[in-house]
């Protein structure tokens, strides 16, 4: 660790500075944790002063002892304390009061700046500072022991809090009363399954939220059986980093869907594991995020804490570097196929209207099939099956109507009747097979349909905005939100440093969806081949230069 602690310290020093800016500007204000938009947020303050006591004791930081970073944490604490509530709560003030969720995300970054005072004090104005964070936690007990939980990942939060803070309870009955509320939320089973997936499957954000508070719950109570589910977990992570290096989170049930996100917050959990069990794969893992991260210029994960208070990691030096480069995985739980290989890559997700995503590099396409149907808008697949040669999706749609009730209801008003009592007539099937084959520059996929005929089908690439596309006959700039037909033939697209080749196109209607209910691409480009119902249509995406189909 030590040809990266120089920019682990760097990286914390730029992040506590914009702090003390911050601190000289409103030196005389009693709300520091106010934001720009006159919300008092108490969290960023509660993370940066475990940041400035990083530095503070830190004798390879310019802030290693410094008296101006020294008042700082006292007003910052001062601020804190007046900030927490008086049943021990801090507020997410955008949507979460009185929360013990949001209390227990908080603690986490108490007891790191309580360990290190606990390391690192000497002095007496050090042990008093060290004292007024335990009143904080201890103050946290009594949320912690009534509030309760949104999320699936907030259950491990709080558990992971109570067990800390019944490690450091002098009470023996309080700390009692902590571990029996920790085994409320444990009755529950951690929701990791056998592939490493959370219920969340937030690869961008939440997995590591739930592998940090595991983590400490095992450290607290010395119960290895925590591990295994971030072991798990972190396994599962190496298949869903790209060929680029981000992570793919199309299949995030919460806010980092679709972001482009580098796995930078796993860095400590990868080191952690890999000094604790060895993984060759995990080091050479840990190794790459940190590396990588200092190459880009991005500022180190914010985990220096962490380090601080463990001479193992602090110690730790990394021996492999690097992610799996190729693989092939299917998670069951979830249900999404991952494929890496060296010249592409891609990810088939049943019961998604995205269903596919295949990306050379950088260049990231979106696969979807539009059926307005009845109720339907898009083929989303009910199926996932995967054969020698390729990986077949499906699924059956119905016409369906209603039926009028055969006697009185209880009201004529439309939205108080209950329609799920009433009759329906089924009066056609549309059955819908896709098909999936790996080529070695790209993929080939086939359509077929077969029942209902007439339907206008649409298959929908998405691209970036911004790809040049051309054939014999146009050369176009993507914009965004807009479309085209791709009618007969082939067509090149180029961005982000690739070359590739779409078709053959087809273009028999330019129907362009029904009027509600359908998603649009309004950030990309899309591009359009149309059949009337039942049809068999197949094209290929693949690199443009290089070996043959």
């Amino acid at each position: 660790m030590k040809r990266y602690w120089a920019h682990i310290v760097a990286s914390t020093e730029k992040r506590v500075e914009e702090f003390l800016r911050g601190q000289v500007r409103d030196e005389n204000r009693e709300d520091r944790g106010r934001l720009e938009s006159d919300i008092v947020e108490g969290k960023p303050t509660v993370y940066l002063l475990t940041d400035c006591l990083c530095l503070y004791f830190c004798e390879e930081s310019r802030y290693c002892r410094s008296e101006e970073l020294w008042e700082a944490v006292l007003s910052g604490v001062g601020f804190l304390e007046r900030w927490q509530r008086e049943d021990g709560s801090m507020d997410y003030p955008s949507c979460n009061f009185f929360s013990a969720p949001d209390t227990a995300f908080c603690f986490r970054r108490l007891f790191g700046a309580w360990q290190l005072l606990d390391r690192y004090g000497a002095s007496e104005r050090e042990l008093v500072l060290k004292d007024r964070y335990y009143a904080m936690m201890v103050k946290c007990e009594r949320i912690l022991l009534y509030g309760g939980f949104h999320t699936p990942n907030h259950r491990w939060a709080v558990t992971a809090a109570l067990l800390c803070m019944a490690k450091l309870e002098e009470d023996e009955e309080k700390a009692a009363l902590l571990k029996k509320r920790a085994r409320q939320y444990l009755a529950e089973g951690i929701d990791g399954d056998e592939d490493g997936e959370y219920a969340e499957r937030s690869t961008g954000n939440y997995n590591a939220v739930v592998d940090k508070s595991l983590l400490l719950a095992c450290e607290s109570t010395g119960e290895e059986s925590f591990l295994k589910y971030v072991e798990r977990n972190l396994t599962a992570m190496l298949y869903y980093i790209d060929g680029d290096d981000t992570i793919f989170t199309q299949n995030s049930t919460r806010q980092d869907h679709g972001k482009k996100l580098y796995p930078d917050q796993y860095f400590y959990l990868y080191t952690w594991m890999a000094q604790r069990n060895g993984s060759a794969v995990f080091d050479a893992a840990a190794h790459k995020m940190i590396r990588d991260n200092r190459q880009r210029g991005d500022l180190a994960p914010d985990c220096m804490y962490i380090f601080m208070t463990h001479d193992a990691l602090k110690n730790y030096e990394f021996q492999g570097y690097g992610y799996l480069a190729e693989y092939k995985k299917f998670f069951r739980g979830s249900r999404v196929l991952r494929v890496k290989k060296a010249a592409y890559e891609y990810t088939i997700l049943a019961n998604k209207a995205d269903f596919l995503y295949v990306k050379f590099g950088s260049l990231s396409m979106g696969v979807r099939i539009g059926e307005a149907y009845c109720d339907i808008r898009n083929f989303i697949p009910q199926s996932l099956e995967m054969e020698d040669s390729a990986c077949i999706l499906s699924a059956t749609a119905l016409g369906w109507y209603y039926q009028p009730f055969g006697e009185a209801q209880e009201t004529t008003d439309w939205w108080k009747m209950d329609h799920q009592k009433r009759e329906k007539v089924i009066t056609s099937s549309l059955d819908t097979n896709v098909a999936v084959r790996e080529l070695k520059n790209g993929l080939e996929i086939t359509v077929r349909t077969s029942g209902l005929s007439g339907l206008p089908l649409r298959v929908e690439l998405d691209v970036p905005a911004g790809c040049v596309l051309e054939n014999e006959a146009i050369r176009l700039t993507a914009p965004k939100g807009e479309s085209m037909i791709l009618k007969k033939d082939f067509l090149t697209l180029s961005g982000c440093g690739e070359r590739l080749l779409l078709g053959p196109g087809f273009g028999a209607h330019a129907f362009g969806g029904h009027y509600s209910g359908e998603e649009k691409n309004t950030e990309g480009f899309s591009i359009f081949m149309n059949d009337y119902t039942p049809c068999e249509r197949t094209f290929r995406v693949v690199r443009q230069y290089g070996a043959p189909l």
